[in-house]
């Protein structure tokens, strides 16, 4: 098995390193998004496991408990902790990414209260504000050093600087060499599809680090070898997508994705840590100020990001992703389109969407991106006269 299969095989069955390395005598944290930092979870012996839902699961016991109109994704994490499928967790942190992450925490503990029987993982809150100040940098220098009190509790281990400093640069090396994977998909014949980008990427928060990184590597070796993929380049936007459905609905109407905005996708290895600051601090300033966390950037920032983003991937056109009762996005959608369209890069839009698509939905979904993807082909060629 290939380095990209076993990648592949790894974002499928997500669980599978966690469950060995529990095994084997380790404990796995579990954590939401990318505001969490697993560097320092790895710092202190435990196995970082990135959480995320699963739309095939279904939503029969969150349903008993909690209202729908929230993030689905969220919600079909809560459904698997109620129905065992995270049964391997010995702790779990919920950072204050969003405010449905933040309700998991409220519904961990409220579920408890009217059911006793009903037990979770201890947890965490890993408290960080959204605003640019100095303040707020404090504060999330506290909740940090908060953060690490307990992860020292949690592992019976001092998390020292040196521990610390080899988990970021384990971590940076991470972020470079997916950047690589990355250049391989913007490149003028790309050699990634988006599907095999998202897997790649999801897998880095299924597995440690390590292991990823000599997959990657190995993976990065045979680029030269790798066939090109044809197709109309697009850019997605919208909602962070922790599967890949609408992407191979997608490219299987003949397109590549050649990038997106999502911290499943290319935001997770964007902003390294500093490795010539203190270890803390270099955290403190990641986890806070780092340019790729959209809720810290103003509607004109975020709109540039993507216009960018578009732009450096020579995308030909964007597609617009929006889940269900995840409505942050759509705030800024009528001014990315706008800043697309000057640039030449026409957008189609979807939303709100169902996390699990009906055979009905992927239909007239397909139906209509088949239909702009052939617009913007039949505009390839008039430009090509």
């Amino acid at each position: 098995m290939g380095p990209l299969e076993k990648m592949k095989d790894q974002y499928t069955q997500r669980d599978s390193a966690a469950r060995a390395w529990k095994k084997q005598g380790g404990k796995v944290v579990g954590y939401l998004s990318d505001d969490a930092p697993d560097e320092m979870i790895l710092a202190a012996g435990l196995f970082p496991f990135r959480m995320s839902g699963n739309p095939a699961e279904g939503t029969e016991e969150v349903d008993k408990y909690s209202e729908s109109f929230y993030d689905p994704s969220v919600r079909s994490i809560l459904n698997m902790l109620l129905t065992g499928k995270y049964d391997f967790l010995d702790f779990i942190i919920i950072p204050h990414h969003s405010d449905a992450v933040l309700k998991l925490y409220h519904q961990l503990w409220w579920i408890h209260q009217v059911n006793p029987a009903v037990n979770f993982p201890p947890v965490h809150v890993f408290d960080i504000l959204h605003t640019p100040f100095l303040t707020t940098a404090l504060y999330v220098r506290e909740s940090l050093l908060n953060l690490k009190s307990k992860l020292q509790e949690w592992s019976g281990r001092k998390i020292d600087i040196k521990a610390l400093s080899r988990a970021i640069a384990v971590g940076n090396e991470n972020k470079a060499l997916l950047k690589k994977v990355a250049e391989l998909r913007v490149a003028e014949q790309p050699r990634v599809s988006g599907v095999e980008a998202l897997q790649m990427i999801g897998s880095a928060g299924f597995m440690l680090k390590e292991e990823h990184n000599k997959l990657l590597k190995e993976f990065l070796d045979g680029a030269s070898t790798l066939p090109e993929k044809d197709g109309v380049r697009i850019f997605m936007e919208g909602s962070d997508l922790d599967n890949p459905e609408i992407y191979k609905l997608v490219e299987s109407s003949g397109a590549v994705i050649v990038a997106e905005d999502s911290n499943w996708g290319n935001r997770y290895f964007e902003d390294p840590v500093d490795e010539t600051a203190d270890p803390m601090e270099a955290l403190a300033d990641r986890y806070h100020a780092r340019s790729s966390r959209p809720r810290t950037q103003s509607s004109a920032q975020k709109v540039a990001y993507t216009v960018r983003r578009a732009l450096e991937a020579k995308a030909q056109g964007a597609i617009f992703y929006l889940l269900e009762w995840d409505p942050a996005p759509a705030w800024d959608e009528p001014d990315q389109i706008k800043a697309l369209k000057a640039e030449g890069i026409a957008s189609l839009s979807f939303g709100p969407q169902k996390y699990l698509l009906s055979d009905s939905d992927q239909k007239n979904i397909k139906a209509g991106i088949q239909g702009f993807i052939e617009t913007l082909r039949e505009g390839r060629k008039e430009g090509l006269k």
